[in-house]
């Protein structure tokens, strides 16, 4: 069985947010006396599923590109700020000068003023866009080197349906999650090339 892209991968590495470190309520390890305790996946189970967050939280590429994500927002909010405070620096100038300005020069500094918030409207579309563009081709190859792994585990385990934890997962055998052992087969499978 051949697995695709189809499945929704936009919460992968939220806009503004970055993996979550904290296991999500769908997990492999189940608590008891405050320990957690990886449970054997069962022989016979013939569905699974991979929480594919887990895997970019808990794999080293999925580490790395989430990093480089959080390193252009954060540029991208650098630029950000700069921009608002030139945006600032001007309405603090036009008005402390309201009294004291020849007609021309507030005309100037207003038109100024507009071009600056303009520049930042656009500006902030822009970061937003790259990021957006990043966060979407850094998914698509994620998954385009997660997916044959899911399929390679799921082939071993002879399993005949994976399904992602974005498909509404209503209850589940925490047993069944493939996400630990898909994470530490990307991280293996990295280290080879």
């Amino acid at each position: 069985m051949r697995a695709t892209a189809s499945l929704p991968l936009v919460s992968l590495f939220g806009l503004f947010a970055g993996v979550a470190a904290a296991q999500s309520p769908v997990t492999q390890a189940s608590q008891v006396g405050g320990d957690a305790v990886t449970m054997a996946f069962p022989a016979e189970a013939r569905v699974a599923y991979v929480d594919v967050d887990r895997v970019a939280a808990l794999s080293a590429e999925g580490k790395a590109a989430n990093a480089k994500l959080n390193d252009l927002r954060a540029k991208k909010a650098a630029d950000l700020q700069a921009r608002s405070k030139q945006v600032q620096a001007l309405q603090d100038k036009i008005n402390q000068g309201t009294n004291v300005l020849n007609d021309g020069t507030r005309v100037r500094l207003q038109r100024d003023f507009q071009r600056a918030q303009i520049d930042f409207q656009r500006a902030s579309e822009d970061a937003q866009s790259e990021v957006q563009e990043a966060q979407q081709e850094t998914s698509q190859a994620f998954s385009a080197r997660l997916f044959p792994i899911i399929g390679e585990v799921a082939k071993e385990k002879k399993i005949w349906a994976v399904f992602g934890t974005e498909t509404s997962l209503l209850w589940h055998d925490a047993a069944m999650d493939l996400s630990e052992e898909v994470a530490k087969r990307l991280d293996a499978s990295t280290k080879r090339q």
